[in-house]
């Protein structure tokens, strides 16, 4: 097992500084996106899709196609690559009661651990006392480190995180649902407090309706007490209406594809 932080650097010679281009790869088991951008906007953005589910060596084996078919990325220069790591094999851990030296305790309990896996935690949220426990992929991280030198990695939940305290601290019973392909993060906050939040699969709009009862009358909620916040990339006007039918206050965000941007952005 290896254990660090996930905002840490790799060391190893720095390559000559060319522009002032980053480039964040998002990695999911379910596909890939490399996003391109400087201080101003996204230059360029490639998303990949998978069939099924896939296992690190998969999820290499796509990352690697990708450089060889795309002679654009293969041919980036770039000052800061950031991965940021979009799957499930994540607990949230109170910063408070966090201890680095039972870092893989978080997880082996919820998740079927590898020997090779790496167990990475991000830096601490403290303004909700949120640590995120995760797994990160050895080879992986190894493929980037060989191919960029130093370069930063998070797990998605740590970054989107912030941005919802941020953006949701003065709201009462606020849940913000964060809409992928395949699966929804789903948060809720009651004035700056984070209540809930985790990670659901899904296959119809009903199991998202689904989840978001379940979560917030689990968490003492009635449908008439929610502040939902819809977060898609493409707006679904029979999720909105779904929800709207059980839940008294739904927004849909506007803008919220730049939002997500700027997330992954770092």
């Amino acid at each position: 097992m290896v254990t660090g932080l996930g905002s840490m650097q790799l060391t190893k010679t720095n390559k000559e500084q060319t522009g002032n281009y980053k480039l964040s790869v998002l990695i999911h088991q379910d596909g890939l996106s490399f996003l391109c951008y400087n201080a101003v906007h996204i230059i360029d953005r490639w998303d990949y899709s998978f069939k099924y589910d896939s296992n690190p060596t998969e999820i290499l084996e796509e990352i690697q196609k990708a450089y060889q078919d795309n002679e654009k990325l293969r041919k980036l220069e770039v000052d800061q690559v950031t991965l940021i790591y979009h799957h499930p094999i994540f607990s949230g851990v109170p910063a408070s009661l966090f201890v680095e030296e039972h870092a893989s305790n978080y997880l082996k309990y919820n998740n079927r651990l590898l020997e090779t896996d790496v167990i990475s935690y991000d830096e601490a949220i403290s303004t909700i006392d949120y640590q995120t426990v995760y797994i990160a992929y050895s080879n992986i991280n190894n493929f980037f480190f060989e191919k960029y030198g130093d370069f930063n990695f998070y797990h998605y939940t740590s970054l989107a995180l912030n941005t919802w305290h941020k953006k949701y601290n003065d709201v009462h019973n606020a849940v913000i649902l964060d809409v992928k392909e395949s699966h929804m993060y789903l948060s809720l906050f009651n004035n700056g407090s984070l209540i809930l939040h985790n990670v659901y699969q899904h296959d119809a709009i009903e199991d998202i309706l689904y989840y978001t009862l379940f979560a917030s009358e689990h968490n003492g909620l009635q449908p008439d007490q929610i502040n939902l916040f819809l977060y898609q990339t493409q707006p679904s006007k029979d999720l909105y209406d779904l929800l709207y039918t059980y839940v008294k206050e739904v927004n849909v965000v506007i803008g919220a594809p730049q939002i997500i941007e700027q997330i992954l952005c770092v």
